[in-house]
């Protein structure tokens, strides 16, 4: 499944340049579960919006430019109301040059059903 590596790219691709001290592991662990909160209540909308104006994602096509963009190319993952993403970072890894912070972590799609969710699938 894509959503994997996707979560990873939006998130190291959303930390942007490096301005001043290194980022704070736990902040880069908060900012993830707001950006799973984001895309859980709004969908592609919250998922674009984690993205800055020029921001980019690489999917199955390749690299994807711009939120708007980012909006339409991820806007078919949530199109079905009947599944739903979540995920969760786990650890936090900030380089020593603090140029570089990502956060690795477990996610799982889930399908609702008539009897019931079940999962779809999972991964780190």
């Amino acid at each position: 499944m894509r959503i994997g590596w996707l979560i990873g790219t939006a998130v190291l691709l959303s930390c942007g340049p490096p301005w001043g001290p290194p980022p704070d592991p736990n902040e880069l662990m908060k900012a993830d579960r707001a950006f799973a909160e984001a895309t859980a209540a709004r969908g592609a909308e919250g998922w674009a919006e984690s993205f800055a104006e020029n921001g980019r994602m690489y999917d199955e096509r390749g690299f994807v430019d711009g939120r708007a963009a980012i909006r339409e190319a991820i806007a078919p993952t949530f199109a079905d109301s009947t599944t739903r993403l979540r995920w969760e970072p786990d650890t936090a890894i900030v380089a020593a040059s603090g140029d570089l912070a990502y956060t690795l972590g477990h996610w799982e799609c889930i399908g609702r059903g008539a009897g019931g969710d079940s999962l779809l699938g999972r991964g780190n």
